[in-house]
């Protein structure tokens, strides 16, 4: 049996925005996030969990397959 999977291109509807703003204010960011997310937005835990990890993996990783990003980014 597979294992659905969702990775940091999938369609995540009705969190696009809370992603993308999260993605552009993380330094202004309360914290811890989470709760941060949750008053914010009005948003479960779960929802809030998966706006931060997707905000997280559309940073470390290409928009497109022909750039290097991920595991492939040059080290400092």
């Amino acid at each position: 049996m597979a294992v659905p999977t969702t990775d940091h291109n999938s369609d995540a509807g009705h969190l696009e925005p809370m992603i993308e703003w999260l993605r552009e204010n993380r330094a202004y960011c309360g914290r811890p996030v989470i709760p941060f997310l949750r008053r914010k937005y009005g948003v479960s835990a779960l929802d809030a969990c998966k706006i931060l990890r997707l905000a997280r993996l559309r940073d470390d990783w290409p928009a497109r397959a022909d750039d290097k990003g991920g595991a492939d980014v040059a080290q400092p």
